[in-house]
């Protein structure tokens, strides 16, 4: 059962009252502003509109700052604003009970002045939370006024007078590569991904893209729950001792509409004196094929990844572990010819688990690590204070129907029935040992069965500047998210009932 405060429920009834007027409002002016852009995620986007080789497929704010202020061609400025409330009620987590909420704030300013083949851009974000959850504070929901973007890139459509463009961008940055189920700025998460490094990318339009990058990961601060919860400011700095670099090279139109992409990442972490690490030395190669959706057509997507290499089981241990993982996704759909245009998609993801978990080095760990992924809300479902599948230990098919009453709304009802892929493995994530993560561990009764999780998401954009979101999932609890163990002190206490969330959000961009 849902558990309000006064003070959340005052925050949601504002949240409701204009999400509602603004939705009665936009259906009177359906007519007048049809949608025929693609979609653009519920984030800070502004960065990634327009493609400096490859142009623009997103529509510009109508309300922006550009247009509003008479600024110049060569200066771009954007701010967006997400406000999100979320209820979890019969939390699965580890040494917890109840139910939980939260109110996260995004606010994000970017700037960018072009001349000639160069930009220079920066860009800073303030992520808070308006209403504090009551367990899993951390850096993931909470990082007060920083840079998370500052570089300067070089681009030519045209290298040498030839079909080929190519970009360099050197200083802090986002790096999107491929599906972003290893490398992307997380779109639900109220924090960003970012590093500081140099990345650089040729490409033929149409025909093929090759991206190569070296960096060194940032560091979200402050870390401690206490600096956390008092909004304590610390800018965010580089993990000096860390080195993430890879390539991915990309193929279009190898025929019937198939496309292709093989990478491989190298992940060659070690401590600084503000950043403890497992010591993650991981080789990640994949492939992927994907067709993409079409009326009337078959599509489909299948990713497969490799990752081997050595780790420690917890940032204090002294052992090295081998590491031998690996991760697979499956979907195909359909895009039928009718009314409110439905897409119908099945899917299948598994991450491997270690058959064998445990801190000795006679033990290989086989526990998938997704690395800086940022799309798992696609694939699972949201994360903030829910997160209940991830890229780590699953063996899990489902399916995804998804519907457009009209161009500017849009409906995802989804479900998946979620195993361990070994169930002498924890559930959670890739560090399962950390107590902070608060996942469940095997026991002689838990199995591997750990539910069936059913949800139902509605999107609704007035125009290109407002964007409003709402979800419902529900959680039929497994025998292993009954049974399955306390990380901190080994014994069960999460509660038997199932677990409901709830989240309600708007975007604002201009």
């Amino acid at each position: 059962m849902f558990n309000f405060s006064q003070k959340s429920f005052q925050s949601l009834f504002k949240i409701s009252l204009i999400s509602f007027l603004l939705l009665e409002w936009g259906v009177l002016k359906a007519e007048e502003q049809p949608i025929v852009h693609a979609k653009q995620p519920m984030a800070a986007f502004a960065s990634q509109m327009d493609d400096a080789l490859l142009g623009n497929k997103y529509a510009k704010p109508v309300w922006n700052l550009h247009d509003s202020l008479g600024l110049p061609d060569w200066l771009a400025a954007a701010v967006s604003q997400r406000t999100r409330y979320e209820n979890l009620s019969g939390t699965f987590k580890a040494n917890t009970r109840g139910s939980d909420q939260a109110i996260s704030l995004q606010t994000d300013l970017w700037l960018q002045a072009q001349w000639g083949n160069f930009r220079f851009a920066t860009e800073l974000m303030d992520s808070r939370l308006g209403e504090n959850p009551k367990t899993g504070i951390s850096n993931n929901q909470v990082d007060t006024a920083d840079f998370i973007q500052g570089y300067i890139s070089w681009a030519d459509k045209q290298l040498f007078g030839s079909h080929i463009g190519a970009e360099v961008k050197a200083g802090r940055q986002f790096i999107i590569l491929g599906s972003g189920r290893l490398i992307a700025n997380p779109y639900f998460r109220n924090t960003t991904n970012t590093f500081t490094g140099t990345k650089f990318r040729v490409l033929e339009a149409n025909q093929w893209q090759f991206n190569g990058f070296v960096a060194m990961p940032v560091v979200r601060f402050p870390i401690a729950a206490n600096d956390i919860l008092t909004d304590s400011h610390q800018f965010d700095q580089e993990a000096t001792h860390t080195l993430f670099s890879g390539a991915i090279f990309e193929k279009f139109n190898l025929g019937v509409g198939v496309n292709s992409e093989v990478y491989l990442y190298n992940l060659n972490e070690a401590d600084s004196w503000n950043n403890p690490t497992r010591k993650r030395q991981y080789y990640t190669p994949g492939m992927r094929f994907y067709r993409k959706p079409a009326k009337e057509q078959i599509d489909f997507q299948t990713e497969t990844i490799g990752q081997f290499g050595t780790v420690r089981y917890t940032p204090n241990s002294t052992q090295d572990q081998m590491h031998q993982a690996w991760a697979e996704h499956a979907e195909i759909g359909y895009s039928f010819a009718m009314p409110w245009s439905p897409r119908l998609m099945l899917e299948y993801d598994y991450a491997s688990g270690s058959k064998n978990p445990g801190t000795s080095s006679a033990y290989t760990d086989q526990r998938f690590d997704s690395l800086y992924d940022g799309t798992s809300v696609i694939d699972f479902g949201p994360t903030g204070l829910y997160g209940a599948v991830q890229r780590s230990n699953i063996s899990s098919p489902g399916y995804k129907l998804t519907v457009q009453p009209r161009a500017d709304l849009q409906f995802i009802l989804q479900q998946r029935f979620i195993w361990l892929a070994s169930a002498s493995d924890c559930w959670g994530a890739a560090a399962c040992s950390s107590a902070g993560n608060l996942i469940l561990q095997p026991t002689k009764n838990s199995g591997s069965y750990v539910g069936d999780q059913l949800g139902i998401t509605g999107r609704y954009d007035f125009n290109s500047s407002l964007n409003i979101e709402t979800g419902w999932f529900y959680l039929f609890k497994g025998q292993f998210a009954k049974q399955g163990a306390a990380t901190i002190n080994g014994s069960n206490t999460t509660p038997a009932f199932d677990t409901q969330y709830f989240y309600v959000q708007s975007q604002l961009r201009f």
